[in-house]
C-alpha cells in the first residue's frame, strides 16, 4: 500500500473544499497581502523625498511590499487549524478513522493536501504582491525586478512561508484537538515569541531570537538590509524545517497513541 492512497488524498481535499471557512480565509488573505502592498508602496512613494538618509539606505522594496504577509500567515494558520478541528469539533473524525483506520496515512493525506494549497496559493500572492508594489514604486524608481540579488528568494522564501505555517497550524490542532486553544497556541508562536526570545536572551544575544517563526520570516524576505535581529535566509529555512518536522512528528504521535 502506498504512502498517499489516492481515494485518501482525493477524501482530504474534498472536505478541504467543503469547509465553509476555506473560501473566505484564502480571499482575507489574498485582499491583505496586496491591498498593502499597494498601500505600503503608495506610502513609500509619497514619504520618499522627505526621508532621512539612513531611512534611504536601509529602504527595502521587497520586504516593503511583502507586509501584508504578516496578517496572511494568520490566515493560513486558521486554515490549518481549521482543516483539523472542525472534524473534531463536528465528530466526523470518528467516521474517518472508521473508514480509513491507519491514522498516520490519514494525517499524511491531510498535511499532503494542506500544503500543497498552501504553498501554490501562498507564492501566487507573493507574487502578486510583489508585483503589484513594484508597480508602484516604479513612479519614484525604487521598483525592482525579479533578477535582481535576493528578490526571487525573498518572493519564493514568503509563499513557503506560508505553507509553513499553515502545516504548523494543522499540528497544532491535532495536537490539541480545540479551534480555540489551537488559535491562541499557534497566534503566541506567530506573535509573540519573538518578544518572549528577546526578554530572556542574554544582552546582546540574537542567537535564540533567530529561532522565533516572525524573526524566521523576515529572514526569507530580506533583500537589501539585513537586521541583526534577523536570520540568514539559510538558516531562516532551517527553523522553518525544524519547525515543521518537531510539530509534525508530535502530531503523529499524539494521533496514534490516544483514542479519539
Amino acid at each position: 500500500m502506498t504512502l498517499f492512497p489516492t481515494s485518501l488524498v482525493a477524501a482530504e481535499w474534498t472536505k478541504l473544499r467543503s469547509v465553509r471557512s476555506t473560501p473566505l480565509i484564502l480571499a482575507v488573505a489574498t485582499v491583505a497581502t496586496i491591498g498593502i502592498a499597494v498601500f505600503q508602496a503608495r506610502s513609500t512613494v509619497g514619504a520618499w523625498d522627505g526621508w532621512a538618509a539612513r531611512a534611504r539606505a536601509e529602504f527595502d522594496p521587497v520586504f516593503t511590499t511583502l507586509t501584508g504577509f504578516q496578517v496572511a500567515q494568520l490566515a493560513f494558520g486558521l486554515l490549518g487549524i481549521l482543516a483539523v478541528t472542525t472534524e473534531y469539533g463536528t465528530g466526523t473524525i470518528r467516521s474517518t478513522f472508521a473508514a480509513a483506520p491507519r491514522r498516520g496515512q490519514v494525517l499524511a493525506a491531510k498535511l499532503l493536501v494542506l500544503g500543497a494549497v498552501a504553498l501554490v496559493v501562498g507564492e501566487a500572492l507573493a507574487f502578486a504582491a510583489f508585483f503589484a508594489g513594484q508597480c508602484v514604486l516604479a513612479g519614484k524608481h525604487l521598483d525592482v525586478t525579479l533578477g535582481d540579488p535576493n528578490v526571487l528568494r525573498a518572493v519564493l522564501g514568503q509563499g513557503f512561508y506560508l505553507g509553513t505555517v499553515t502545516i504548523l497550524g494543522a499540528a497544532i490542532g491535532t495536537l490539541l484537538r480545540h479551534t480555540a486553544g489551537a488559535i491562541a497556541l499557534t497566534t503566541g508562536l506567530l506573535f509573540l515569541s519573538t518578544m518572549v526570545f528577546k526578554a530572556i536572551s542574554p544582552d546582546g544575544s540574537t542567537a535564540l531570537i533567530h529561532w522565533a517563526p516572525a524573526a524566521a520570516a523576515e529572514g526569507l524576505t530580506w533583500t537589501t538590509f539585513h537586521d541583526p535581529d534577523w536570520p540568514t535566509a539559510g538558516f531562516a529555512l532551517v527553523v522553518c524545517l525544524t519547525y515543521l518536522t518537531v510539530s509534525v512528528t508530535a502530531a503523529a504521535w499524539r494521533l496514534t497513541h490516544h483514542d479519539v
